[in-house]
């Protein structure tokens, strides 16, 4: 049986003990087993991922705890720590972060620098037009949607999308 690729979802983003389809088919979604994805950079903490199929379309879907980001070994808090104290509105992430994982946090910024313009087109009215910095985009992102777990919520269910990229599963089916 051939599936189409996965699309991976927060589990946040739905009611119930499984998503519905993304396509909108109308059979419920079977488990289809999962995987184990690591929480943060330390390899020795592991988290199970469970994963969904649909009977019909044979669209496959994974369960991201809201604490995870898609691609990235970094838990949200700390992202949110480190990203706030490059802003300058807060004391970052505590413990101090290994060397791995520092690496990890100036990899996520320079992402987030690099998609500064399409994110301000993909917030549009809710953040102020001008902005003078990456700084202020972070802090203005803050301001009017919260923390990063609602910053992903929202990205992922109204826009499609991430905040460190424009993720294939996070976009709609071209088929639908």
């Amino acid at each position: 049986m051939v599936f189409l690729p996965a699309i991976q979802i927060r589990d946040n983003s739905f009611k119930g003990d499984r998503p519905e389809c993304p396509k909108g088919c109308r059979r419920r979604l079977h488990r289809h087993g999962g995987y184990w994805r690591y929480k943060g950079v330390d390899e020795s903490k592991r988290h199970p991922i469970q994963r969904f199929c649909c009977p019909l379309c044979r669209r496959t879907v994974s369960v991201l705890p809201e604490c995870f980001l898609p691609y990235r070994s970094v838990p949200v808090d700390r992202l949110q720590g480190h990203f706030d104290v490059k802003a300058g509105i807060g004391s970052g992430p505590g413990p101090p972060p290994s060397e791995k994982e520092a690496g990890c946090l100036k990899r996520a910024w320079s992402r987030f620098a690099a998609r500064s313009v399409p994110l301000r087109q993909l917030c549009g009215q809710l953040l102020p037009a001008s902005m003078p910095s990456i700084e202020h985009l972070w802090m203005e992102m803050r301001r009017a949607m919260g923390s990063l777990k609602e910053i992903l919520q929202w990205l992922a269910r109204t826009r499609n999308t991430s905040l460190l990229g424009d993720f294939a599963c996070l976009k709609p089916d071209p088929d639908s």
